[in-house]
């Protein structure tokens, strides 16, 4: 899925002294002559895009990169031009030959040659049948009908499903960990673990176990950051205070909240899946906003999505105060926060206790009733 290859995308690359060259070579049946095979990979923040025409079965890539960098192969899909991808595939580009072979498709083959490659295939080997049933989950709910996808209780029971592999995964991930203190992948493991909601305090220790090589990186030094941020705001410790602007500049403390319960919702203007969450916050709002309940938006567009921000806020009927340092991801209270990826969400008890997180639709509402019973 396109979502899949993108998030992978958004890795940084790997910190090395120098460029060394690469090479990509794709064989077998599964290339047809005159396919395209197109390349995108990020360096340096930017992306790179590349395509070549396959010839007697085979293609070919060749340049030079400093360390390591994601990236994903796409089979007669241009990845600017589409939104679902149906033959890719995610891999990581490095110094040395990568070679793809399949004689079936792009998405099937099979990746060897240099060392993170290598590991992402044992990782891909070991997760299989967990993340087939994780993509059957997902393909259920995409198959609902749009009015179905937006029932409270249809998404609540796709998102309880849907954890629920999560946290059949987490084993296999942190024995790969374990297994590979030396691999960028467990690097890339130790982030999924984060994003999945794996306890926190199992994942610092895996991150701590990763060798000081990984650690040095600029993605490692990035995690050792959002972990940080996660380990601070973690579940029955106080909220990290902060002061952001609202929308007409007013400065908003949270520590003027103290007495309510306050739900801190971090989103923004271009987040699809934050925007759909919006009514379900809108309806734990207006539900309980007489009962000492509010909340708190924090947004991560940037100044050149501010227009498109308030515009979101009418648009979605969003009544309660709405702040933002307009820093995007690096917004300062989602890095206090260790906020990895949105929409995410703080509730905090009137004495300014963390009493969840990331808590959402049903699962919201029925905190909250519990709370006010």
């Amino acid at each position: 899925m396109k979502k899949i290859i993108l998030s992978l995308l958004l890795l940084v690359p790997f910190a090395a002294l120098a460029q060394a060259p690469f090479t990509i070579k794709g064989t077998g049946d599964g290339f047809k002559n005159g396919d395209k095979i197109y390349l995108i990979y990020k360096v340096e923040g930017k992306s790179k895009l590349d395509s070549v025409l396959v010839n007697n079965h085979t293609f070919g890539f060749t340049g030079r990169i400093n360390g390591i960098a994601s990236a994903s192969l796409y089979q007669n899909e241009n990845p600017m031009q589409i939104e679902v991808a149906y033959n890719s595939i995610g891999f990581y580009i490095e110094p040395g030959g990568i070679l793809f072979t399949t004689n079936d498709s792009l998405k099937h083959a099979d990746i060897s040659g240099t060392k993170t490659n290598r590991d992402l295939m044992t990782i891909s080997a070991d997760l299989k049948t967990l993340q087939n049933k994780y993509r059957k989950i997902m393909l259920d709910f995409e198959a609902l009908k749009p009015e179905q996808q937006k029932d409270i209780n249809e998404v609540a029971d796709f998102r309880k499903k849907r954890q629920i592999v999560l946290a059949e995964m987490e084993p296999v991930k942190f024995g790969f960990i374990t297994t590979h203190p030396d691999s960028y992948i467990s690097l890339v493991t130790v982030i999924d673990l984060m994003r999945s909601a794996a306890p926190i305090q199992q994942v610092a220790a895996a991150y701590a176990s990763l060798t000081p090589e990984v650690k040095a990186t600029p993605l490692g030094k990035k995690t050792a950051t959002d972990i940080t941020g996660q380990v601070r705001s973690s579940v029955n410790l106080m909220a990290p205070d902060f002061t952001l602007a609202d929308t007409k500049g007013k400065m908003i403390k949270l520590a003027d909240y103290k007495g309510k319960y306050v739900l801190i919702d971090f989103w923004a203007s271009w987040c699809l899946p934050c925007r759909a969450e919006n009514p379900n916050i809108i309806l734990a709002y207006n539900k309980f906003k007489n009962k000492d309940f509010t909340v708190l938006g924090i947004s991560l567009d940037n100044e050149q999505t501010k227009k498109a921000w308030i515009k979101a806020i009418k648009d979605d009927g969003l009544t309660w105060t709405q702040v933002s340092d307009l820093k995007g991801w690096k917004n300062e209270v989602a890095v206090l926060y260790g906020v990895t990826s949105i929409p995410a969400n703080v509730l905090i008890d009137p004495t300014g206790k963390i009493i969840a997180r990331d808590i959402k639709d049903k699962v919201l509402l029925d905190k909250l009733g519990e709370l006010f019973k």
